[in-house]
């Protein structure tokens, strides 16, 4: 799995890994995984700082792709400057790893639910590339 999002690892928990955007990342948002959008939830919130616990009451647009390994969950949260989350994605899109799926505009954070097949391999403090830097990998080889 790949990391959706150019930023820095804020946080891992409960299978999720946060990475935060600053101003000079880009901020084109990529599929981690390949599947197709089952699911597309946008939720009207508030604009506290993407990399604060109580983001979780900002705008959001959560992405549900559903992939031969199981669902993972794409969260995009619009911080303290960000007004606009783009989507360039619909519901029942198939979608490769690595593709464009949003956008943010401006400092902001994506979350990534990682299944549990996957063993998570970067760090809270690393810096990550959408659509390069790998961020879990297949604990065992079974076929799916």
């Amino acid at each position: 799995m790949i990391s959706p999002a150019d930023g820095t690892i804020i946080d891992i928990r409960d299978r999720k890994v946060c990475i935060f955007m600053f101003f000079q990342n880009v901020h084109v948002n990529r599929a981690p995984i390949s599947g197709k959008i089952r699911e597309i939830t946008y939720k009207k919130g508030g604009y506290l700082p993407a990399f604060c616990k109580d983001s979780e009451r900002n705008e959001r647009n959560e992405f549900i792709i559903h992939s031969k390994y199981g669902d993972v969950s794409v969260t995009q949260i619009a911080g303290t400057i960000a007004r606009r989350i783009v989507s360039y994605s619909r519901v029942n899109d198939s979608i490769e790893q690595g593709q464009r799926i949003g956008m943010i505009r401006f400092g902001s954070r994506v979350d990534v639910t990682i299944p549990h097949d996957f063993e998570i391999t970067v760090r809270k403090g690393e810096r990550v590339l959408a659509g390069k830097t790998v961020i879990a990998t297949i604990k065992n080889d079974r076929d799916f």
